[in-house]
Parts: structure tokens; sequence; C-alpha cells
């Protein structure tokens, strides 16, 4: 059996926030049916096509990233500004396998977005 990720959870002091955050930024369905401090938010593609958004009273941004597969890391840095995030790192190559970017969310957590080489 393979180790492949298959949940993750975004902390957020704000679930309602956040949740609309994400749904604006890419499109996902957010599930607020778990209660007061926990929704789960589908992408609808992909390996992983889902996660948690756990509310915490207190965030404190860790060192671990999660990378969203995009098409359009510039447009999507842009984006994120837009929605009240704030970019981090600039569309960059990595050589022989694409290009990634980074942004924070509303509540500092550092999320990366990549493009495959072709």
């Amino acid at each position: 059996m393979g180790h492949t990720i298959c949940h993750l959870e975004i902390p957020t002091t704000d679930l309602k926030r956040s949740g609309e955050y994400y749904r604006k930024l890419f499109g996902w369905e957010i599930d607020y049916g778990l209660g007061p401090d926990y929704a789960l938010f589908n992408t609808g593609e992909g390996v992983l096509t889902g996660g948690g958004l756990d509310r915490k009273d207190k965030i404190t941004p860790g060192n671990i990233i999660i990378y969203v597969q995009v098409d359009d890391i510039k447009a999507m840095l842009e984006k994120a500004e837009k929605l009240g995030g704030r970019k981090v790192k600039e569309k960059t190559e990595i050589p022989n396998v694409g290009w990634f970017g980074l942004f924070t969310d509303l509540d500092g957590n550092t999320i990366g977005l990549f493009t495959p080489r072709q």
C-alpha cells in the first residue's frame, strides 16, 4: 500500500470566511454540516479530492505547505491577493519539473500553487 495523502486540514479562526475564500479562489464545494468547528471541502477532481477546514482559537502558521495544481499560477496569485491573501513567492520554475508560487491565506497559512511541465 502506498502512502498517498488522503486528507488534509487547513486551520482557520473563521470557518465561514475561510470557506468562502477557498470557494471563490478555487471553486471548491464547502460543506458546513459537521458543526461550527469543522467544514469539509471537495475539489471535485484529482487524486486528493477533499479535506477539511479546522476551526482553531488561534493560528500558529507552520512549515507544512500544501500545493494546489492550477493552470495559471500568476493569475491565481493575483486572485489570492484580491481576495485578501498575500503573495509570498512569484511564479518560479522548478527545472525539468514545472513551476510553483506561494501565497498566505487569510489566517497566514502558506499555500503553494503548482503547474507541471507538459
